[in-house]
């Protein structure tokens, strides 16, 4: 991971941005805190960027706005990270219900997803070149750039709490 960017995700009403780059060559981490600090949150982020699914499947990706983020404001995570030493951008939005931009009342955005490819350029600069733009898309190419499925991803590398026996066990 390199930076993550949630806007009117979970609990979070407004922007987080979390700068993993300040870890350095920091491969292995521990994400810790008061229960309900939100710690949980920043692996359903990561997932949901990636697949469009959450953590742990107890939770739908679809209920992930906050509930005290402004009507207006945009649940959107943009996730940039490193396979080696390419670098990558993925940003994705769940179907929500918006207030029109004219008018009363509400309109439902589509659920939006794109990846970029990145490498050597800065963190605020351009998006870089798409690999994908759709939905469904950018889960096959992050399951192609990954070679896990989302099950897989959060058996192995997320690892969500509660769920330690099942990683004892399971099979190879």
């Amino acid at each position: 991971p390199l930076r993550l960017v949630v806007r009117a995700f979970g609990p979070y009403p407004g922007e987080q941005a979390l700068d993993f780059t300040e870890l350095r060559d920091r491969s292995l981490f521990l994400i810790h805190g008061p229960t309900g600090a939100g710690k949980t949150t920043i692996l359903d982020a990561i997932c949901f960027a990636l697949y469009g699914s959450t953590s742990g499947a107890e939770r739908d990706s679809k209920d992930m706005r906050s509930h005290a983020a402004d009507p207006s404001a945009r649940t959107e995570v943009v996730f940039d990270f490193s396979l080696g030493r390419e670098a990558y951008r993925v940003a994705r939005s769940p179907q929500q219900e918006l207030p029109k931009k004219r008018g009363p009342g509400t309109k439902t955005e589509p659920p939006r997803a794109s990846l970029w490819k990145r490498t050597g350029l800065p963190p605020d600069g351009p998006e870089g070149t798409v690999l994908a733009s759709q939905w469904s898309r950018v889960t096959e190419e992050v399951e192609r750039l990954f070679c896990f499925r989302v099950e897989q991803f959060r058996q192995v590398v997320l690892h969500p709490q509660g769920q330690f026996q099942k990683l004892l066990l399971s099979t190879s």
